[in-house]
């Protein structure tokens, strides 16, 4: 694969100037941003449970196993609801599993979802997380009681969180003390020089150190996150330099990348491919109902240079589709690298379907 940015889930360090721009203040015009996605939704029901009782924090059963464990650990009333996240035609009812006093936590899964929020008063809390459908329908036009989001699964920053009312008040900051935090700024900088290391490596005539040390760095950084459960006050220069990523038009992209892909991948009865009508996806999602062929694919693809994740392992099976590999089509790519992906997927297609 020519372009080495195919290292993996995690961007390289890029100029802001050179993503094209998008008016997002004109959908969001008043947010806060934090350090993570968690430490926006922890801050969140912080803020809530300061205000009044809160009986249950319900979360999605198919979610993020990283953010489910960190919650878990933080929250001892967490409970769980049933939604298939392969259907966005979904037909979720809140009021049949959860009450006034409670908050429930509603996921933008791949970007395709958009929810119903019932406009009765004696209703729980409605809150979104929009890490994967970030400026899709359901995040810009969101009528939930709060929105949240991990903005460095989308945006080239170190890190990025962000929170926000979509009836457009401003987020009233709480009686909650947020402290300074010298080890977590640290980890800032180490993602920092990993991302540097990467553009570094991609650069380059030749491969380097600078890969190994960069995926050091992002491994010790996500376990440093895993365990770390306070929500941290940000720094001024590092909530500009966010700031400066947030009103780039990152789904044109994904848009461009998706449509070659969608008429160039040779569909077989293996896996399907997410897609929707109204919305560009977060990613390329190929699911699966059998695990071998998802394994097969995702090891073909590493032996081309293509790197994909799982999103998430450890979740159960559901009605329709139950392994989701997810490829990204970001800025970073272009057609060249989407013919990459599309001629290895067909030829891996060929082969797996000769073999069984």
């Amino acid at each position: 694969m020519k372009n080495k940015a195919g290292l993996g889930s995690f961007f390289h360090s890029t100029d802001a100037d050179k993503i094209t721009d998008f008016n997002t203040l004109e959908y969001i015009p008043e947010y806060e941003l934090f350090y993570t996605g968690r430490h926006a939704i922890k801050y969140i029901f912080d803020k809530l449970s300061a205000e009044q009782t809160i009986e249950k924090i319900w979360l999605p059963t198919y979610y993020c196993q990283h953010v489910t464990s960190w919650l878990q650990n933080c929250y001892s009333n967490i409970h769980f609801y049933t939604i298939d996240p392969f259907n966005a035609l979904h037909n979720l009812n809140i009021l049949d599993f959860a009450t006034e006093k409670d908050i429930v936590l509603l996921n933008n899964f791949w970007g395709f979802f958009s929810y119903t929020i019932p406009t009765t008063a004696n209703r729980p809390i409605c809150i979104e997380d929009h890490s994967h459908g970030w400026l899709s329908t359901g995040c810009l036009k969101s009528t939930a009681d709060y929105c949240v989001a991990s903005l460095r699964k989308t945006l080239p920053i170190a890190l990025g969180g962000i929170l926000w009312q979509p009836n457009k008040e401003k987020i009233k900051i709480a009686n909650i003390e947020i402290l300074p935090n010298t080890a977590f700024y640290n980890n800032w900088d180490a993602i920092t020089t990993a991302m540097d290391l990467k553009k570094e490596y991609i650069a380059s005539t030749v491969d380097s150190s600078a890969k190994d040390r960069y995926l050091e760095l992002i491994g010790t950084s996500e376990t440093y996150l895993q365990q770390q459960y306070d929500v941290v006050s940000l720094k001024e220069e590092h909530k500009t330099y966010i700031n400066s990523y947030i009103q780039k038009a990152y789904t044109a992209y994904k848009k461009h990348n998706f449509e070659y892909l969608l008429e160039h991948i040779h569909l077989n009865s293996n896996f399907n491919i997410l897609t929707d009508t109204k919305n560009t996806p977060f990613g390329l999602h190929l699911v699966f109902k059998d695990r071998a062929a998802f394994l097969s694919l995702k090891a073909f693809l590493i032996g081309k240079d293509i790197y994909p994740s799982e999103l998430w392992p450890g979740n159960e099976k559901t009605d329709s589709w139950s392994y989701l590999l997810n490829i990204h089509i970001d800025f970073r790519y272009n057609t060249t690298d989407m013919m990459h992906i599309t001629t290895s997927v067909n030829q891996w297609g060929m082969h797996f379907s000769e073999n069984n």
